[in-house]
């Protein structure tokens, strides 16, 4: 499984394909501790990218309200 970071909609996938696997199979210990280690390094990354998207969000709405004032 490779360990990338990528973009919001990849990462958002990969994890519900874990949460899918962890759902339908009878993992073992090994394989369920690396994909839950795999899915929370997902989970912390699709975090981090929806915060900076709202942090983004804000500041464009600051700027338009400066703007229009």
């Amino acid at each position: 499984m490779a360990k990338k970071t990528g973009d919001f909609s990849s990462s958002f996938k990969e994890l519900e394909e874990l949460a899918s696997w962890f759902e339908h199979e009878q993992p073992d210990l090994d394989k369920g501790l690396q994909k839950f280690e795999r899915a929370m390094e997902l989970a912390s990354q699709c975090r981090e990218q929806l915060s900076k998207a709202e942090q983004k969000i804000q500041e464009i709405k600051e700027r338009f309200k400066e703007k229009v004032d």
